[in-house]
C-alpha cells in the first residue's frame, strides 16, 4: 500500500497499473489516475491495519487513510483494500473495475484455482 501511495504522489502511473491485478489493468482509466495524481498535493498516508489471510494464494487486507489537497480543498479517504500475492508480487484488487467472470471460471490472479475458491470474496 505504501508503494502505491508513493506512486500516486510521484505520478508513477505505470507502476499503479502494473501493481493492479492483471485482469483489471485494461479497465483502469489511466488519464483519470494521472489527473488525480498530478492535480493533488499528497499530504500523508496512515496504514491502520494489515491483515494477512493465510492460504494459497495469499491474500491481504490493508486499511488506510490517505490525505491530499487539491483545488477544492483538503481531503481524507479511508479504505480497506484487498491484495493478492502471485509469484512473490502483491497486486491490488480494484473494486471499481468490473470483471465478467463466472464462479467456476479460472481465477484472474493466475492461481490456477476456480474464482469461487480464490478471489471471489474480495470483489
Amino acid at each position: 500500500m505504501r508503494s502505491r501511495y508513493s506512486a500516486y504522489a510521484l505520478g508513477l502511473i505505470d507502476y499503479l497499473v502494473r501493481s493492479t491485478l492483471a485482469a483489471q489493468q485494461a479497465g483502469l482509466d489511466r488519464d483519470a489516475i494521472l489527473a488525480w495524481s498530478l492535480g493533488s498535493t499528497w499530504l500523508g498516508l496512515e496504514v491502520e491495519e494489515a491483515q494477512l489471510i493465510e492460504g494459497e494464494p495469499q491474500h491481504a487486507y490493508v486499511t488506510f487513510t490517505a490525505h491530499w489537497r487539491d483545488e477544492s480543498g483538503t481531503h481524507n479517504h479511508r479504505e480497506r483494500s484487498a491484495f493478492v500475492c502471485n509469484n512473490g508480487h502483491w497486486y491490488f484488487i480494484d473494486p471499481t473495475v468490473e470483471l465478467k467472470l463466472g464462479r467456476n471460471d479460472t481465477c484472474p490472479c493466475a492461481s490456477g484455482l476456480k474464482f469461487k475458491k480464490c478471489c471471489a470474496s474480495y470483489f
